[in-house]
């Protein structure tokens, strides 16, 4: 499941490359985690912080443009924002075998 957020992100990146909002050449090391609680999805991803200073945004800014890029996926029920710019991504019962 690591892999597919991954890829995910990736495109993600690649829709703000192309409208200007992160630099082209930026190298990005995608860093996705399961969550400690479950209130706060699968797993998460700290990418807004870690990228805020090279597309100049506040990280929560920042993760807010990166989940309205985020391409849909039928294993991922909904992604939110926490605190300074997490995101959260909350897995579909498709994904996790109870649906």
């Amino acid at each position: 499941m690591k892999h597919h957020l991954s890829q995910l992100l990736s495109q993600t990146i690649q829709t703000l490359k192309s409208q200007g909002i992160l630099p082209d050449e930026q190298h990005i090391e995608l860093n996705i985690e399961r969550t400690r609680d479950r209130k706060h999805g699968d797993f998460a991803s700290n990418l807004a912080m870690v990228l805020c200073k090279v597309a100049r945004s506040k990280p929560r800014d920042l993760a807010e443009k990166l989940v309205a890029a985020l391409p849909d996926s039928e294993q991922v029920s909904k992604v939110e924002i926490a605190g300074p710019g997490f995101i959260n991504f909350f897995l579909s019962p498709a994904a996790t075998g109870t649906g």
